[in-house]
């Protein structure tokens, strides 16, 4: 799945936990209640899946930060293996944990279709200072069942330093025309221009490529659309003019090696690498470009959003919701940005992790209008092996873009 791609990148180098925040790191986003509320003794557990430092020892501090306010005693708990696997196994149990950690592209709705989770709506969490687009990845049928506090979405990464060497100015490119002739101006013997997964069954290939398709109109339901063909015929033009290794055809997540060990100028990437220390050389960000000029890039959106499952005790559920609140913050999402690397859900914690990380400028700026790929629902399964299968054969199958999608489709 594709959101699956944050747990199958290596962990970031840990930049070190700031101290632990004040109670009132509980304003700001979200108005908690009072441990007046009558919250006293009750007892709740947390999951998430999110297993690397610092992000983990960061959800830890929050909820126990939290909990301590309103009177609640929290166990927080990082689950590992296949944990959609676990939450679904602990819903038809009836066991699921008080609150959870949900990506919003597959796990917040295949939990809100069984009904087990519950409306935060009741509980006056609110999406206010949310883009709408932010605000629907916890929706499912119209109803709040998760609290988005996080999101993801992709942008061009490139080295300063291979741009300087090619005397190539960092001007981001604004069409699909300007890509492939920057990526052919920074490609060397040593250096193609630019790396990009195409590999199938592992989600990388179709959520790269997902921008580029809605950046060109596209609707991702319609695989033969004059969208996706000009997508598709980007990949092919890359390839053409060897900007883009054929070898590309094998690669997935990883990718971005090519780009970090110096053998590809440009790659695309998500916002973990805006905090990844390890990059070995001075990068910059651009936004996608357009199939056409004066037109507005799109990108995919993918979510992660706290919910609450639905229990008969209503004070424990109420209290539940107000530990979510608390989470939300918008320092403690400022703080799980600038050192987990992922967007906060929140506009003004976006600005505020701009300021202090400026190449998040084209990951924010895309947020609001983005597509959700949720709406597909399961048909994105198949339309993403498509989209893969259109690709390989447009780029080392010898196929015009329009054929190729045409046979993966099966029009």
């Amino acid at each position: 799945m594709a959101s699956s791609q944050r747990l199958r990148r290596a962990a970031l180098p840990a930049v070190g936990l700031t101290a632990a925040l004040a109670l009132t790191a509980c304003s700001g986003g979200q108005t908690t209640p009072a441990a007046t509320d009558g919250f006293e003794g009750v007892q709740l557990t947390v999951w998430n899946n999110i297993d690397f430092e610092p992000y983990q020892g960061l959800q830890k501090k929050y909820f126990e930060t939290c909990a301590a306010d309103l009177g609640i005693t929290v166990d927080v708990q990082t689950q590992s293996g296949d944990y959609t696997t676990r939450l679904l196994q602990a819903a038809g149990a009836k066991s699921l944990p008080d609150v959870a950690l949900l990506s919003t592209d597959t796990q917040l709705p295949q939990l809100a279709s069984q009904g087990v989770l519950a409306d935060l709506g009741q509980y006056d969490v609110s999406t206010d200072g949310l883009a709408d687009s932010a605000a629907d990845l916890g929706r499912y049928d119209g109803t709040l069942y998760g609290l988005p506090v996080q999101v993801e979405d992709y942008a061009i990464f490139y080295n300063k330093a291979a741009f300087a060497a090619a005397g190539v100015a960092e001007t981001a490119p604004k069409t699909f025309d300007e890509l492939v002739a920057l990526a052919g101006a920074v490609t060397t013997p040593a250096q193609k221009g630019i790396a990009l997964p195409g590999i199938g069954g592992d989600g990388s290939t179709s959520s790269y490529f997902l921008p580029f398709l809605l950046s060109a109109g596209g609707d991702p339901a319609d695989p033969t659309g004059s969208g996706a063909v000009e997508a598709v015929d980007l990949y092919k033009n890359l390839v053409a003019n060897g900007s883009l290794s054929s070898e590309f055809v094998n690669w997935g997540w990883k990718s971005i090696d090519q780009w970090t060990s110096g053998a590809a100028a440009m790659t695309v990437s998500g916002p973990w690498n805006l905090v990844d220390t390890s990059i070995p050389f001075e990068w910059g960000t651009f936004p996608f470009p357009t199939a056409e000029a004066g037109e507005s890039p799109k990108v995919n959106l993918l979510g992660y959003a706290y919910g609450v499952a639905a229990n008969a005790d209503a004070n424990k559920e109420a209290a539940a919701a107000a530990l979510v609140k608390c989470r939300a913050s918008e320092e403690n999402q400022i703080e799980t940005a600038t050192q987990g690397g992922y967007i906060p859900a929140l506009q003004s914690a976006q600005k505020a992790f701009v300021e202090k990380v400026p190449a998040a400028a084209p990951f924010v700026d895309a947020v609001d209008g983005a597509y959700n790929s949720a709406q597909l629902g399961t048909e994105w399964n198949k339309l993403q092996q498509q989209y893969v299968d259109a690709i390989q054969g447009a780029t080392v199958g010898g196929q015009t873009a329009q054929a190729a999608l045409e046979q993966a489709s099966g029009k």
